[in-house]
């Protein structure tokens, strides 16, 4: 009995396949179909508006089209059919009068019957199966319609990939406007990271100039900017940071410093600060005056006189630029005509940190005008 039951499990289990198969041939082209719609749906959009070029239509019907078969693929594979439903499909397919069904609910015991009329029943039914052609009564066919259909889909996407599309053109720009912005955006990222290490800026003036490329940044990262807007941006931004090069520049005090640092140049007690002056680095003429300070109670009398003659050209020569450092040089000047040491040190230490105040300004400044230069490169580069 167990013999027989077995044959009949096999052909149940073929004729299963079999169904499988008839429903793969009918359900792969509608799935791959659904998926050829999205795509003619996809270029229809792409005719309307920038989207995407014709040869991304092509990929994306492929992969939808792939898809849509292997959802369909997946879908039927997960259907798992019991025994018991295959002998009902069987008695319905083949005419097996429920024999296949009777037999299987026997063996499983739902049935209850005397053990010869269960394996006459099961015989009878074994005898049927070997009577049926399923070849011929489940033959695999296509289905002309849905083939058909499939075709038209794809002839019409095929039109649509292959004619020009006129907004393919303007996608490639915008794609490549977006490309340079962004580029853009590193570059001033790079910049900023650059300004946040610059030793030589305190951290009120990193901040000042950080500001209008951080706003500039933020702009190009949000959102899809015309190409307008973006130049916008950047040529907001490079104005602010001109602006503050030029606030900051001293430009007329670096050019009076050569000729303000030459008495202090000529004297061998000061021909440091001199020359750091006459050569307008003012971090290293700030250091020079401080030492400077701390060397002015070991000079004579003369040298003290001679230093102060020389204090009070440099003052006078800086006094139309930059009143206050020439008013502490001229505190120092007269300080030491007084015979009044410590009053010279401390107008010397005073005038040194305003020199170091002013080379933060104009490091500053140099800082702010390098940084407009670069946003005037990106701005031509998003321009062109």
């Amino acid at each position: 009995m167990n013999e027989q039951f077995s044959q009949l499990s096999q052909y149940l289990n073929a004729w299963n396949g079999r169904r499988r198969l008839q429903e793969l041939l009918l359900w792969l082209p509608r799935g791959m179909l659904a998926g050829l719609l999205l795509a003619i749906l996809a270029a229809a959009a792409s005719r309307l508006r920038p989207l995407l070029t014709n040869r991304e239509l092509a990929l994306l019907a492929v992969v939808l089209a792939a898809l849509g078969g292997l959802v369909a693929i997946i879908i039927l594979l997960a259907r798992r059919h019991s025994l018991a439903e295959q002998a009902r499909f069987a008695d319905a397919q083949f005419h097996l009068q429920e024999r296949a069904s009777a037999a299987v609910e026997i063996h499983d015991g739902r049935i209850a019957t005397t053990p010869i009329l269960a394996q006459q029943q099961l015989s009878d039914t074994v005898t049927a199966a070997r009577q049926v052609d399923a070849k011929r009564q489940m033959p695999l066919r296509l289905n002309r319609q849905d083939w058909l259909v499939l075709l038209a889909g794809l002839a019409l996407l095929l039109a649509a990939i292959f004619l020009p599309n006129p907004q393919e053109s303007a996608l490639l720009e915008q794609r490549a406007l977006k490309q340079n912005i962004e580029e853009q955006a590193a570059e001033l990222e790079a910049l900023s990271q650059q300004i946040q290490e610059n030793p030589a800026l305190t951290a009120e003036q990193k901040e000042e100039i950080l500001q209008p490329i951080e706003n500039a940044i933020e702009s190009l990262n949000n959102g899809d900017l015309t190409q307008t807007e973006a130049v916008a941006v950047l040529s907001e931004a490079e104005a602010d940071l001109r602006e503050l090069a030029a606030d900051g520049s001293n430009e007329a005090l670096r050019r009076q410093l050569q000729t303000a640092g030459e008495p202090l140049a000529n004297n061998p007690n000061s021909q440091a600060l001199g020359q750091a002056l006459q050569n307008g680095d003012l971090a290293q003429a700030g250091a020079a005056a401080a030492q400077l300070a701390d060397t002015l109670p070991s000079l004579s009398a003369a040298e003290q006189a001679q230093l102060a003659q020389d204090l009070a050209e440099t003052a006078a020569a800086l006094q139309a630029t930059d009143p206050e450092m020439a008013a502490q040089l001229a505190q120092a000047a007269q300080a030491l005509q007084n015979g009044d040491t410590a009053v010279a040190q401390q107008a010397l230490r005073e005038a040194a940190a305003t020199m170091q105040q002013r080379a933060q300004e104009i490091a500053a400044a140099q800082q702010a005008a390098a940084a407009a230069g670069s946003l005037n490169q990106s701005r031509q580069a998003v321009a062109q």
